[in-house]
């Protein structure tokens, strides 16, 4: 099992655990913000991107987005 946590700045923490994000939940918002950032499916960018189609991009704007979205693929890998 993955547990993903979220970091809180250091003036918020608290004796309270870590909020663990459910898989469930990493998978719908990696497709959120993939159909945001490149306007196709979570699964889909994911076979584009192992397939080698998204590994040459610029620092632009859009750039920095794609950059992000990549950063984000643990989330949207599912775990059987």
């Amino acid at each position: 099992m993955v547990r993903i946590l979220v970091a809180l700045p250091a003036e918020t923490i608290t004796d309270e655990p870590p909020i663990v994000l459910p898989p469930e939940l990493g998978i719908a918002l990696f497709d959120q913000e993939a159909r945001r950032v490149v306007g196709i499916s979570g699964d889909e960018f994911l076979e584009r991107y192992d397939a080698g189609e998204f590994q040459d991009w610029e620092d632009t704007p859009e750039g920095r987005k794609l950059s992000f979205l990549i950063l984000l693929i643990p989330f949207g890998r599912r775990i059987t």
